[in-house]
């Protein structure tokens, strides 16, 4: 009998012993675990529990591990009679408890890298997700940002064409300016230049009807003062040719007479001074010319030399007063035009 449960006790562990191995066996998962865990992070990752220590804490590895399996064995030899030493010697040297350690391990390294591969593909599916978001975010930015500058780009397009326009306009303007300027700039020049009729006369004279009006005051002012010297002329004359010399002289005067009347006298009919000095002028400078040239010909010691050189004188007035009186009664019958003759404007 006590063979039999000494070979049994031998050849079949007993509890003590089967507890010895089982706590040689986790000791020895224990030190790979740690073996597992310092060398594998994906192991570290899962955080591998043993005996309810968190194998993948370096502290609790390093420290509180150690003190809790002191603790656990002398639990286990004081209160339920294990031998513990015995069952770690046991587990180390089985080698179906060493699989067994290995599939675990494996099996935890496995399950440890799913968990990481799981992790990984969690977290690559929130960064292409905020990728994604940030991509849209920036797409969005973008448009906005093209945008706004299309809109500047038309405002200051715009803005452009309206300065072309105002500068158009204010060159328009300008050139107008110019061109008005130069205008009066001619005509003050022209108006600034010596008249040909004086200051006092307008820019707008007929010059064609001018020289008509001349024209027919010298051909009034000749047949007159010819009509009354002639008879004179003839009387005193001693031949034809001479006559005849004295007639055109008197005609050229008065021709010349008729005209210079007419353009000093121009409207003012009214100045008896002016017309009484243009009479003396032409008659004094006629008759004193033919009295001296008389009395250079005739006895100047003679009373009747000079009372002929008076006659002659009077003579030349006469004439020059009578051409006058014919202009004048030219002028109020409307037969002559007064100086100066204006422009008649263009009708409409």
């Amino acid at each position: 009998s006590s063979s039999s449960s000494s070979s049994s006790s031998s050849s079949s562990p007993s509890p003590s012993s089967s507890s010895s191995d089982d706590n040689d066996s986790d000791e020895t998962v224990r030190p790979q675990a740690r073996d597992d865990a310092n060398t594998d992070p994906d192991a570290r990752d899962v955080g591998l529990i043993v005996d309810g220590v968190d194998a993948s804490s370096p502290s609790t590895l390093h420290g509180d591990y150690a003190a809790q399996q002191a603790s656990i064995d002398a639990l286990m030899r004081d209160d339920l009679g294990l031998d513990v030493a015995s069952i770690r010697s046991l587990l180390d040297t089985d080698p179906v408890v060493r699989e067994q350690e290995r599939l675990v391990a494996m099996e935890a390294r496995n399950a440890a890298g799913l968990q990481v591969d799981a992790r990984l593909a969690a977290e690559a599916g929130e960064i292409a997700q905020q990728y994604s978001g940030i991509e849209a975010e920036a797409d969005a930015t973008l448009q906005e940002e093209q945008a706004a500058a299309v809109a500047e780009l038309e405002a200051m397009s715009a803005a452009v064409l309206a300065a072309e326009a105002n500068m158009k306009s204010i060159q328009e303007e300008r050139a107008q300016l110019a061109a008005e300027a130069a205008g009066k700039g001619g005509d003050t020049a022209a108006a600034a230049a010596p008249s040909k009729w004086g200051s006092s006369v307008a820019a707008d004279v007929d010059e064609t009807a001018e020289r008509i009006e001349s024209a027919k005051a010298g051909t009034a002012a000749a047949a007159s003062g010819t009509l009354l010297s002639l008879p004179l002329l003839l009387s005193q004359s001693s031949g034809n040719l001479v006559t005849m010399q004295s007639v055109a002289g008197v005609a050229i005067s008065c021709v010349l007479f008729g005209v210079t009347y007419r353009y000093a006298l121009r409207d003012d009919f009214g100045n008896d001074h002016l017309k009484g000095g243009v009479v003396g002028a032409f008659g004094l400078a006629r008759g004193l010319g033919a009295a001296d040239v008389f009395l250079h010909g005739s006895d100047q010691n003679d009373f009747a030399s000079w009372a002929q050189a008076a006659l002659l004188t009077g003579e030349s007035v006469l004439t020059f007063a009578f051409a006058a009186l014919a202009l004048e009664v030219g002028f109020r019958r409307g037969y002559l035009k007064s100086f100066p003759m204006r422009r008649a404007l263009p009708k409409e």
